[in-house]
């Protein structure tokens, strides 16, 4: 094995899970890659890929909840934005922890902060600055790595809480087999049929020929498990 630390690839773990769980998406490999390679050679262009990545990451959330993005916005705001769809502060099960939202929102202030100064430094020292002077010095590799780390952190924490909170509140885009106790509800019910000799299941036949009709009943099916849930919780001094 090489001892050589230069000679390990950079790796940005949050954002590796962002882009395996949207390993269709071109945009997000294509930056992921570019920000790793470009370590610690080329630190201009680590800037303006955090900066790309973050506002990349906050759109991909605000489609999936299917909200509307103003074209201005930009990192900060973004992040704002994605917020308002994150409930922070909830355990697995959905409940409310006043300690670690508070706790968390104090975290979120710190990123806003982190944000704002990848945004100015990507403004001043990123390979896409304006009006650079050709001489001028590049930006230390050390503060390229620091922000590279912080990026990670704002991913990691934008993305995990929003696929958490996907499983209780399904988006306006997911994949076909992310609610696995749902599809095998419905092919449960409908079991499976074939069309020109052709076996097809009902899950998924569904989810691709009408997919507003399979989330519609993929939000009742989940509302149902919560009623149900409540219903068996015990009583108070049962």
């Amino acid at each position: 094995m090489d001892s050589d630390p230069g000679s390990v690839p950079f790796r940005l773990i949050a954002c590796r899970e962002l882009l395996d769980a949207h390993s269709e998406s071109l945009r997000i490999r294509e930056q992921v890659e570019a920000l790793e390679s470009a370590m610690p050679d080329r630190p201009g262009q680590v800037v303006s890929f955090c900066r790309t990545i973050i506002e990349t990451t906050c759109k991909t959330i605000l489609v999936d909840r299917g909200a509307s993005i103003d074209s201005q916005w930009e990192a900060p705001k973004l992040i704002k934005e994605s917020l308002k769809y994150l409930k922070l502060g909830h355990d697995e099960d959905g409940v409310a922890d006043p300690k670690l939202r508070s706790g968390l929102e104090s975290l979120v202030r710190g990123l806003n902060s982190i944000t704002q100064g990848i945004v100015e430094i990507r403004n001043a020292h990123g390979s896409a600055a304006h009006g650079a002077d050709a001489y001028s010095p590049l930006l230390d590799a050390r503060y390229a790595e620091i922000m590279a780390r912080a990026t990670d952190a704002v991913i990691g924490l934008l993305f995990r809480t929003h696929l958490q909170s996907a499983g209780r509140d399904p988006l306006s885009r997911f994949r076909y087999s992310d609610h696995p106790d749902f599809d095998e509800f419905i092919d449960g019910e409908y079991g499976p049929f074939e069309v020109l000799d052709v076996p097809l299941i009902a899950s998924e036949a569904l989810f691709r020929t009408d997919f507003q009709a399979y989330r519609t009943a993929l939000v009742q099916f989940r509302q149902d498990q919560e009623q149900n849930n409540v219903a068996a919780e015990p009583t108070e001094g049962s």
